[in-house]
């Protein structure tokens, strides 16, 4: 709160004058008692009095001694010290930070704002990064190729149950090799990742919710591989697609399984009617209208999803091969 309050007392000394706002209300309401601010004429505009001076700089000097030389030390930096956010990179700046190479982006919003969550103010010469991991299995000899030769995925598929890649060592690798899957699949959920029984020459890439940015990073890298997102036949579902579709610029792609159908008996109730526009399906229309959804999870042990899987994505090839 005291940047909010140094910030206004900058603005006031420096230009007379200053907006009301949520956030600077109870501040202006203790300026207005101390008789250092009063209503302009135009609404929503408040005035310093005459003579009222004196007593914002004292303020100041209260809450931040050295509000001077911080004020030269934004501006040197190109920052507003009229905006609050700026004051958060104060620290940042007199710390003198000066990191090279790669930086987990909350190091940096730590060290230079006023928390990890909040974005930093201060440009770097470091290379930021999320640090996601995505979890995968893929049934073809794919590799990542890196400085230290080639990472079978396969092979690590095959002896450990899935492969992992994070984000720096994706940034590392110079891309895949070996032969590359025809087929890409994105699963939400934990249990499909594990347990679905993958169709031939297929890749299937954990990615759930918003952390969808290492599956759009691989995806992204294999460009002639057709793709699908197979999640819970719901908001989230239809969202994770969407935004799958436009971090790697393919046309937004939804497996909804042909028999998904038999399964609107089990269907449970959402908390409101939701949209599955742009897709449009029977069962997700009939599901979406009624405020209701599937869960992925119900499909897995059906023993015709491995093979509808696969024509879907057959049909799917000739579409756009058309």
């Amino acid at each position: 709160m005291n940047d909010v309050e140094v910030a206004l007392l900058l603005r006031l000394i420096e230009t007379g004058e200053c907006r009301e706002s949520a956030r600077a209300s109870s501040i202006l309401e203790r300026f207005r008692l101390a008789r250092w601010v009063e209503p302009a004429r135009r609404p929503g505009l408040w005035k310093v009095r005459s003579g009222a001076a004196d007593g914002l700089r004292t303020r100041l000097t209260e809450l931040s001694p050295s509000w001077d030389d911080d004020v030269r030390l934004l501006r040197a930096n190109r920052l507003d010290p009229l905006d609050p956010r700026s004051h958060q990179a104060l620290a940042g700046l007199k710390a003198a930070h000066q990191p090279e190479g790669l930086l987990h982006r909350k190091t940096w919003n730590s060290a230079t704002s006023a928390g990890s969550k909040r974005t930093s103010q201060l440009p770097t010469t470091a290379r930021l990064t999320d640090d996601w991991s995505v979890r995968g299995r893929v049934n073809c000899p794919t590799v990542v190729k890196t400085t230290h030769g080639p990472v079978d995925l396969h092979a690590v598929t095959r002896s450990l149950g899935e492969f992992s890649i994070s984000e720096r060592g994706w940034m590392a690798a110079q891309g895949f090799g070996g032969q590359l899957p025809k087929h890409v699949l994105t699963v939400e959920n934990l249990s499909p990742l594990v347990d679905l029984v993958l169709p031939a020459e297929t890749m299937l890439l954990f990615s759930q919710g918003a952390a969808v940015d290492g599956a759009a990073a691989l995806l992204r890298a294999i460009p002639a591989a057709s793709w699908m997102h197979f999640g819970d036949l719901d908001a989230a579902g239809v969202q994770i697609a969407l935004r799958l579709a436009r971090l790697t610029n393919r046309p937004p792609s939804l497996y909804v399984p042909t028999f998904a159908g038999e399964y609107l008996p089990r269907k449970l109730a959402a908390q409101q009617v939701w949209s599955c526009e742009p897709f449009v399906d029977q069962v997700l229309m009939q599901l979406s209208s009624q405020g209701a959804w599937l869960e992925q999870e119900i499909f897995v042990l059906d023993n015709r999803l491995s093979a509808d899987i696969e024509l879907t994505f057959s049909a799917l090839s000739k579409s756009t091969s058309a």
